[in-house]
């Protein structure tokens, strides 16, 4: 069950997951912070309050600690994957549940009985192309210019899981980045 972060909370992890954005020394990031910062910071990870993230600022709040699970996998297992790898996939694998460039993908529930009845704090935004999470951030780095390696990019892709019928190809295949970050997901979601 989720449970809302205060504001200060919210301004603290942007701090932390800005300052570890600035590590790849990357003017793409860069401009990529500046221009979906605000939405960022604020957008929940998930919809509903049995989810975990469903609050405002619960994308970087989930963000943060399946990337810290990720760094402390990398570690513990003696997986060698360098460290930018694992933090770009790490902080960015959920990136496209922002939305695109002009709207968000979770807008605020304004159905009491949804809000009452289902714990839906949030609703998807009907009007957003239809793209799922993973394709709609590997199409917003794409957008801004920022580099990715093939296991990099093959981790984010993979990030919904192997569940997903477009995923199942990649079965038995996956790699150590790819593995890293389902482990840490698991831990954290």
């Amino acid at each position: 069950m989720s449970t809302p972060i205060d504001p200060e909370k919210i301004e603290s992890n942007w701090n932390t997951f800005e300052s570890l954005c600035k590590r790849f020394n990357d003017r793409n990031i860069d401009t990529m912070l500046e221009t979906l910062g605000q939405r960022l910071a604020e957008c929940p990870f998930a919809p509903r309050t049995e989810q975990p993230g469903c609050y405002t600022g619960g994308l970087i709040d989930m963000t943060l600690k399946v990337t810290a699970s990720m760094r402390k996998l990398n570690e513990n297992l003696d997986s060698k994957i360098p460290t930018p790898s694992v933090l770009k996939v790490g902080l960015f694998h959920d990136l496209g549940k922002i939305g695109d460039l002009e709207q968000a993908h979770f807008l605020e529930q304004d159905s009491d009985w949804h809000r009452e009845k289902l714990g839906q704090l949030y609703k998807y935004n009907e009007s957003m192309p239809k793209m799922g999470y993973a394709h709609r951030g590997l199409w917003l780095l794409q957008h801004f210019g920022i580099a990715l390696s093939r296991d990099e990019w093959e981790a984010i892709y993979l990030s919904g899981g192997l569940h997903l019928e477009e995923n199942r190809f990649y079965a038995g295949s996956k790699s150590s980045l790819t593995k890293i970050l389902s482990a840490a997901r698991t831990l954290v979601l």
